[in-house]
């Protein structure tokens, strides 16, 4: 249980030396930024972005600006950046989903809010759900890592959370990388 409290806590240490890096600089957490950031990296640039889009869930930074200046950067693959991105989101919603049990949250929560878990818990378990958690994901207001911790919180089955967050992505995503691609052909004319 003791590494879990240490991973625990380096992870919430992670997250808010990221804050803290937002606050005195928001503009490295941009499109215009990470894209200069590629450009840079030159043939690196591909497996840099693979890196980043997987791995940005991990520390809670929004997809939306990696999938935009993917689609920027590489207008030449927007298919590998669509699923890249698709794969990105799909292991940030695993790992969240999977998060309250490793470190001890789920139970808790449950001993704190039993009843506002059950409720959530009965309403999630049912096959209905699957469609809340899509339309959840489809909201751009709405961060759709909250709604895969609510799920792993209270146990949603896993495949109907993935296929929710799928349907629900899968249009944001592809509008994204085609409106990254669209802009960075605005700029360059």
């Amino acid at each position: 249980m003791l590494y879990r409290r240490f991973l625990t806590y380096a992870w919430v240490a992670l997250l808010l030396t990221i804050l803290a890096f937002w606050v005195r600089n928001p503009a490295i957490f941009t499109e215009e930024h990470f894209a200069l950031v590629l450009r840079h990296w030159g043939p690196w640039a591909m497996p840099g972005f693979i890196i980043i889009a997987l791995l940005r869930g991990a520390v809670l930074l929004p997809s939306t600006p990696v999938v935009l200046a993917g689609g920027a950067f590489f207008p030449e693959s927007l298919p590998l950046v669509l699923a890249v991105s698709m794969a990105g989101i799909l292991l940030s919603a695993t790992f969240l989903y999977r998060f309250p049990g490793f470190a001890g949250y789920d139970s808790m929560l449950a001993a704190r809010y039993p009843v506002q878990l059950a409720k959530l818990q009965t309403r999630l378990a049912r096959p209905e759900a699957m469609w809340l958690v899509a339309a959840w994901s489809f909201m751009l207001v709405l961060p759709t890592d909250l709604i895969c911790y609510a799920a792993g919180l209270v146990r949603m089955p896993f495949r109907r959370l993935l296929t929710g967050v799928i349907i629900g992505e899968f249009p944001l995503i592809t509008a994204y990388v085609f409106l990254g691609a669209k802009l960075a052909g605005l700029l360059s004319t």
